[in-house]
């Protein structure tokens, strides 16, 4: 099949997928989601983002079907969604077998989590 061929409706939720994790921070918080869920407030503390910038972050991926969130108190919470559509599944677990949380982010997250109790 010639990629002519190929339905641009067939393209669009992979190609979405990819434009959303083109971003190093939004990389960097899929691959920390891929730990648990997590409190906006603790992924931004490990990224070193203000808690606005991080959640302009989590709103392009959730728009792209990658995250979604639950509000619980003051914060949300978000996690990794895995029955995306069909395909999408397979390039997020490909990412997150090639990519690692760095040391800092990790150490960041860590001391975060034990600093700020979410609500």
């Amino acid at each position: 099949m010639s990629l002519s061929a190929v339905p641009l409706a067939g393209v669009r939720p992979a190609a979405g997928l990819l434009k959303a994790l083109a971003d190093d921070n939004r990389l960097r918080i899929v691959v920390l989601l891929a730990g648990g869920e997590l409190c906006v407030c603790h992924i931004a503390a490990a990224l070193q983002l203000t808690q606005p910038n991080a959640s302009q972050h989590l709103t392009v991926l959730r728009n792209a079907g990658v995250v979604a969130g639950e509000r619980r108190g003051s914060w949300i919470h978000y996690r990794l969604v895995w029955d995306a559509a069909p395909g999408q599944e397979r390039i997020l677990r490909a990412v997150l077998d090639s990519v690692a949380p760095t040391a800092a982010d990790r150490d960041r997250l860590q001391a975060a989590q034990g600093q700020v109790s979410c609500g």
